[in-house]
């Protein structure tokens, strides 16, 4: 066998093993998948997509079909939307383990298409896509998966709730305070006494997250600085004042 037609036999196989691979992952590492029976795992597998995208490309766009569920396997995704003034409005930060797109197949007749972007913010950012109709098949056949589905609908509903208040009610200072709790309770890691948040934003990132300028995001944070409540480093936030996340 010559080596030409040897190489491409070894990366066939290499190609088979990393999307076994990720149908793996979806059902290993998403909790949300945990109590599935044998048949409904083999459906899912069978019907799991995978792509990946590079930093700044779109996984989906407004009016867009919502015809897939995605879960991130991989990478970062920022879920936005365009003011009237053309200013981008961040809604959500998808990291690995989280999904978007269920609202389909929980109300199609009011679901039908997307009213948000998806875009990419980490280089080599994997997506594995199930169709709704098949997500849809396997959470009306388990009442309890169907349950968590809701669960986390109402949960990012809440937080969407709970920033617009933070925007529309709070000061500069308060909107930053509470995007480190936000973050804080989504990735934080307790790190002794004190709180390591890894949330690999820019400031710019951040402004369009709490409807602040950049300018004063940095101004913030830096006063948080002085102050001695945080330690910055690069998209990373050490909490010193736990007092700040109650």
């Amino acid at each position: 066998m010559c080596d030409s037609i040897r190489f491409r036999l070894l990366r066939l196989k290499r190609n088979k093993m990393i999307k076994k691979n990720a149908k793996l992952w979806l059902l290993n590492n998403i909790e949300l998948f945990d109590e599935l029976n044998p048949d409904q795992k083999i459906v899912l597998q069978n019907s799991t997509n995978e792509h990946k995208y590079a930093k700044k490309e779109f996984v989906f766009k407004t009016g867009d079909k919502m015809s897939h569920v995605y879960f991130v396997m991989q990478g970062r995704i920022k879920i936005t939307k365009a003011s009237d003034t053309e200013k981008e409005i961040i809604k959500r930060v998808l990291r690995s383990g989280d999904y978007f797109g269920e609202l389909a197949a929980i109300d199609a007749d009011n679901n039908t298409i997307f009213n948000d972007s998806a875009v990419v913010l980490a280089k080599d950012t994997v997506v594995l896509s199930i169709p709704t109709e098949v997500f849809k098949e396997v959470i009306e056949t388990n009442s309890s998966l169907y349950q968590e589905v809701i669960k986390n609908v109402l949960s990012n509903h809440r937080r969407l709730n709970n920033r617009l208040d933070s925007v529309m009610l709070k000061n500069s200072r308060m909107r930053i305070v509470d995007f480190i709790k936000e973050m804080a309770e989504d990735i934080g890691k307790p790190v002794g006494y004190e709180m390591l948040v890894k949330h690999n934003l820019t400031h710019q990132q951040i402004a369009n997250i709490t409807g602040i300028s950049r300018q004063k995001v940095t101004t913030i944070l830096n006063e948080f600085k002085q102050e001695g409540l945080i330690h910055l480093e690069r998209n990373s936030i050490l909490v010193h004042d736990k007092k700040l996340l109650e």
